[in-house]
């Protein structure tokens, strides 16, 4: 899980917003130490479409080749190497021929404020490699694995399209002849992963699953009518609370706004195999919601909330001062009823 540094350490900040993959800059004083991307790429993509993955395969989805979690061998005819593979190019290339390769992409969405001193190193001002500042990690080798270290090992620099969570084939390749930019450090930019193209995000092998975005939607308006959930947009930048690769789901950000529901936000994964590797501390169910290594702190849900894992999704409840399981535990099993019910009897609509 990300880290949300609790607003109480102060810092000269620089705040950037994520919706989409696009950054909007701002200066904040007295706010969370946290990350900023060191390389943002630009992006159109509109807000509301972050939290969907596109259906993007031609014709039967059968008749594709895929590995174990979906993500295709073979595309338009060229093989699909996993990120390993890709990464252990980087000691046997010679070229710079583009290959594709299929990952698990984890893009930040939401307010995050860091210290102001992010951009490229002053010695080498053209250089790839940010110097300082935040650093995002986007590539996951499978879903809900923590992402890899970006810095000296991939860049999304000259890449302009859109990015989203989700899956992706990238076309990448290596030495890239404008590592000459980099001055000093062109050893390491020459060996980056350079990301050309994302030429496939998804279809409806690799949509999440058992639960649908729009089924976990239903069952927190169920239990509670003012949870409000929706996918990143203007107004929703993230609910302080996030696992890696899952779409996250969260109320409308309003400064000064009461939240009145127990439910702070959702995150929904490909699978239930994604959620244990996100959380593997933490218990599926009700019980396993109760114990304490499931509660944890955030500065956007407003104070300690519970982690509850219901196959592929994972919902953040707050919960009561001093944790009080009695309490907790009735609208806990209520969620969890409505959510299995949506399971059960609600046809998946994304």
């Amino acid at each position: 899980m990300r880290d949300h540094i609790s607003p109480r350490l102060g810092a000269v900040a620089l705040t950037v917003l994520l919706v989409g993959g696009a950054a909007v800059l701002g200066f904040l004083v007295a706010g969370p130490r946290n990350a900023a991307p060191s390389e943002t790429p630009s992006s159109t993509t509109p807000a509301s479409e972050v939290a969907s993955p596109s259906a993007a395969v031609p014709g039967p989805t059968s008749s594709i080749p895929r590995y174990s979690d979906g993500i295709p061998k073979v595309w338009q005819g060229q093989p699909v190497l996993r990120w390993t593979d890709a990464l252990a190019r980087r000691s046997t290339a010679t070229g710079a021929t583009p290959f594709l390769t299929g990952v698990w992409l984890d893009i930040p969405v939401g307010a995050f404020s860091c210290p102001n001193d992010q951009g490229p190193d002053p010695r080498a001002p053209n250089s790839w490699i940010d110097y300082g500042g935040c650093q995002f990690k986007y590539v996951s080798s499978d879903a809900g694995s923590t992402p890899g270290i970006q810095t000296g090992v991939t860049t999304f620099r000259f890449y302009k399209g859109n990015l989203a969570t989700g899956p992706a084939i990238m076309s990448v390749h290596l030495h890239d002849p404008r590592a000459t930019q980099c001055g000093f450090q062109q050893p390491i930019c020459d060996d980056m992963i350079v990301v050309d193209d994302i030429v496939w995000t998804g279809d409806a092998v690799t949509a999440p699953h058992p639960l649908s975005v729009d089924q976990v939607i239903a069952a927190a308006t169920e239990v509670s009518p003012t949870s409000g959930l929706r996918g990143p947009a203007s107004d929703v930048w993230g609910c302080g609370a996030s696992v890696t690769d899952g779409l996250m789901l969260c109320p409308p950000m309003t400064e000064g706004t009461q939240y009145t529901s127990p439910i702070a936000g959702a995150a929904v994964l490909p699978s239930s195999d994604a959620v244990a590797r996100a959380l593997p501390g933490v218990t599926p169910g009700v019980n396993g919601a109760l114990q304490p290594s499931a509660i944890a702190w955030t500065s956007g849900t407003g104070g300690d909330y519970r982690r509850l894992a219901v196959d592929n999704v994972v919902v953040f409840v707050r919960t009561g001062i001093g944790g009080q399981a009695e309490s907790d535990g009735a609208f806990l099993t209520q969620l969890v009823a409505a959510l299995k019910a949506q399971e059960a009897g609600a046809l998946p609509t994304r």
